[in-house]
């Protein structure tokens, strides 16, 4: 297929259209083949291209060819176990090394299975310690006039889980309650517990007194606050605040 299309190619002087049997190593006769055709097909002929893409085709279908021929020949016969004995005899090599190199490999396998063995059963155990709890989390809560929302966070700042007051079906003006955040601390109390988070520190952000209570309900529910801090951004100054309702 390669000769014929280089043949057709000197013949006609018309474009190397690339061929599924025009197989090479990186796909050089494939891109070849378009640069001619883009070249031909466009109009921005060069002669000193088209030479230079000659030659190219012409030395790739000699190689070519050349490797289908060396595929043709059959391959050697492998060297027999007496041939190779007298080889490792002749370069000072006993027999029994070849037999030690083999046993050397059979017990690297075996040492890798042992450490694929090792390494599994170290994520089976952290599997375990994480459902008894061991790890460490941060709960964010933030309060708001009209909502509370809480989110467990690992140590880097990933989110875990989160809850709110609207999530544990509370609605309208019944999301500011303090029962609501008690509902929403416990809903998220017993998912940081699931995830293998027992020990926890607690972020408080927003103004209202309803996050002691959510406070409350998560020692309550089995979390062990090592920390409690309030982190509500404080304007020096900042926006101007809107005017004041006339009631």
């Amino acid at each position: 297929a390669i000769k014929n299309s280089v043949q057709y190619f000197f013949t006609y002087g018309g474009p190397l259209a690339p061929t599924a049997t025009m197989v090479c190593s990186a796909g050089l006769l494939h891109s070849l083949g378009w640069a001619l055709r883009s070249t031909l097909d466009l109009g921005h002929f060069s002669p000193v291209a088209a030479n230079l893409q000659a030659q190219a085709l012409r030395s790739l279908a000699a190689a070519t060819m050349a490797r289908g021929a060396e595929a043709a020949v059959p391959n050697r016969e492998e060297p027999s176990a007496s041939v190779a004995a007298d080889s490792s005899s002749e370069r000072g090599m006993s027999p029994s090394s070849t037999d030690v190199a083999s046993s050397s490999a059979a017990s690297g396998h075996s040492s890798n299975d042992s450490n694929f063995n090792v390494h599994l059963r170290r994520v089976v155990s952290e599997r375990r310690a994480a459902e008894q709890g061991s790890f460490e989390g941060i709960i964010h809560i933030q309060n708001t006039f009209n909502n509370i929302i809480m989110t467990l966070t690992d140590q880097q700042g990933f989110i875990k889980t989160y809850t709110s007051a609207g999530i544990v079906g509370f609605r309208g003006a019944r999301r500011s309650q303090p029962v609501a955040a008690e509902r929403a601390a416990e809903e998220l109390a017993r998912r940081a517990l699931k995830l293998g988070y027992s020990t926890v520190s607690i972020r408080l952000k927003g103004p209202g007194n309803t996050k002691q209570y959510a406070v409350q309900s998560l020692a309550a529910a089995g979390l062990q606050i090592t920390s409690l801090a309030d982190v509500t951004p404080i304007p020096y100054n900042g926006c101007r605040l809107p005017k004041r309702r006339r009631v």
